[in-house]
């Protein structure tokens, strides 16, 4: 009889097979452990998550700025402590780029401009034509010292002839069509160029007029023919053969194209005439606009689409200090997705201000920072360097390791400290307020203990900022083994599933360093992880499990038994 099988009614006798494939997930938790940093810069797009693989990538782009500042030192700012691999840069400020129109010989508007860098740096950007060398046009972009040329820029796409019985023929075309005259003056064909894709189509129509003849010019055929055509009036096709360019098509393409990063063009509608040739001209409109906290507002909001888990703001403003604890908080708490924040204080700020920004910040999502950091600029001279400078440093070295791995007792890769603190009488007033010391010891700059601002109570993860992102790393590893069971049946089957994924996954996350993450701790007698259970009511699919993350050792009391000397000796 007939059976149902992998979700179809099988009635004709055969041999039907499916593969299970629910226990080949990979092991190991893919989730991230990214830093963002914003702030002001030179350049680079505003209110956009800009990602990073090296400081030589972010200058490129942000060329400037306190942001480029955090970016770089942030990538190898700890001593004993790898980089991170990525870092998301954010451009706070409501920066607009600069434009130019280029026009034709009849002072129309032919292509628009607009610059790829934003602020006021884009109203260096500098553009000039000239005659080419052999044929179209020769375009310079220049920004600064970086210039960017390209010779002959043009494109024959097709030949016309007419070698029919009138003693004159001509083309004539304009935005929308093209038309054949034999002779002159008489209509012969009027061509829609909008139903033609490409040239060879267009050739092809053209060659079925009478008289008439067309060739594809070398690689031409298929580019398009709708609005890339150079415009033609009455022009002669009798005589010899008649070229057709987009010239016009090609230099928008150029200045879009890969070979010219600085600016992009966008062609008027309806323009078919190349641009008149122009000496050096610059772009003008750029501005860095006036940043406000609204400003810094838009760009976590913007963040609250991207993948990351440390967030440094390169700004000793309360304000946006009180922002990002309120975002690391929603989104943690609310859209799942866990992040930490360090931030910075001003230059010149006291032990006691230190400690009064922690207390209003209270967040064990948040460290704060007080110190500022000395090191070289990119001019080679020795600079102090704000504290949320030194903020981003550390987010630097929390993206840089495991999960869970504290900075506590970690050096800093920098030239010296704003001050030195004296340890403990200092340290001690700081870490009971909720600020991460750096001290100035023979031996290096260290942080002393990498602690959040909380002080509600002394739990280690409100505490300690390494053992926090312990947990938030093996609640979105779980989260993740388990989303693939969303939509599935709840039978036995999906309990024994997840079983085998949150054993999978915690298995893992207990696995020590270097080999695994070692962001969960434990032994043969007390286990890092226990207690699983796993239930099914309704279409609630219900884990529990207790989980123990790692803690960093942050005392090491010595106990000496001192006994008195005793011996004799003999003559």
């Amino acid at each position: 009889m007939p059976i149902f099988f992998n979700g179809r009614l099988i009635t004709t006798p055969t041999v039907a097979s499916r593969v299970d494939d629910s226990a080949m997930f990979n092991a190991n938790p893919a989730v991230g452990n990214v830093l963002t940093i914003l702030g002001r810069a030179d350049a680079g797009e505003p209110k956009k998550a800009l990602r990073f693989g090296s400081a030589s990538e972010a200058a490129a782009v942000l060329r400037g700025g306190e942001l480029l500042d955090a970016v770089s030192r942030a990538f190898g700012g700890m001593t004993e402590t790898p980089g991170p691999s990525e870092i998301i840069a954010v451009r706070v400020q409501p920066a607009t780029g600069s434009t130019l129109a280029l026009k034709d010989s009849g002072d129309a508007t032919v292509i628009n401009l607009a610059s790829s860098v934003y602020g006021t740096l884009a109203n260096r950007l500098q553009i000039a034509i000239a005659a080419a060398t052999t044929r179209g046009k020769k375009i310079t972009t220049k920004l600064d010292s970086e210039t960017y040329e390209a010779d002959n820029v043009g494109r024959q796409v097709a030949n016309i002839r007419y070698s029919g019985n009138a003693a004159s023929a001509t083309v004539t075309i304009n935005s929308t069509t093209l038309t054949l005259s034999a002779p002159t003056g008489t209509t012969v064909a009027t061509l829609d160029l909008a139903t033609f894709a490409t040239v060879a189509d267009l050739v092809d129509r053209i060659s079925l007029v009478s008289g008439w003849t067309a060739s594809v010019a070398d690689g031409s055929g298929e580019h398009p023919t709708a609005g890339a055509l150079d415009f033609l009036t009455g022009v002669d096709a009798k005589t010899a053969d008649l070229p057709l360019y987009a010239d016009l098509q090609a230099v928008v393409d150029w200045i879009n194209g890969t070979a010219e990063p600085l600016m992009t063009a966008t062609k008027v509608a309806g323009a078919g005439n190349v641009p008149t040739n122009i000496t050096s001209s610059f772009l003008a409109g750029g501005s860095n606009g006036n940043t406000q906290v609204s400003d810094w507002a838009e760009a976590l909001t913007m963040l609250q689409s991207e993948d990351t888990q440390w967030v440094v703001p390169v700004s000793g403003d309360a304000a946006v200090h009180a922002l990002v604890a309120a975002h690391v908080k929603f989104m943690s708490d609310v859209m799942a997705k866990e992040r930490r924040a360090i931030v910075g204080t001003a230059l010149s700020t006291t032990d006691a201000a230190a400690i009064a920004a922690a207390k209003a910040i209270n967040s064990d999502r948040v460290g704060l920072v007080h110190l500022g950091v000395y090191d070289y600029n990119t001019a080679g001279k020795l600079t102090l360097f704000s504290p949320y400078i030194a903020a981003a440093i550390l987010g630097g070295g929390f993206a840089g390791v495991n999960p869970g791995t504290a900075l506590t007792n970690k050096a800093l890769s920098v030239r010296g400290l704003e001050r030195k603190l004296r340890n403990p009488t200092d340290t001690d007033v700081l870490l009971r307020g909720g600020v991460i010391p750096l001290e100035d010891r023979p031996t290096g700059y260290f942080v002393v203990q990498s602690i959040s601002t909380w002080l509600t109570n002394t739990n280690y993860n409100r505490r300690e900022l390494s053992t926090g992102a312990a947990l938030d790393y093996a609640a979105r590893a779980l989260r993740e083994a388990m989303q693939p069971i969303i939509g599935k049946n709840g039978n036995a089957a999906r309990l024994a599933e997840a079983k085998a994924r949150a054993t999978t996954v915690l298995n893992e996350l207990a696995r020590a360093e270097p080999q695994g993450l070692g962001v969960l701790a434990g032994d043969a007698d007390n286990p890092a992880w226990k207690g699983l259970k796993i239930s099914i009511s309704g279409d609630v699919l219900r884990l529990e499990v207790q989980a123990s993350p790692v803690i960093p050792i942050n005392y090491i009391p010595i106990v000496i038994f001192a006994q008195p000397y005793s011996g004799s000796v003999a003559a």
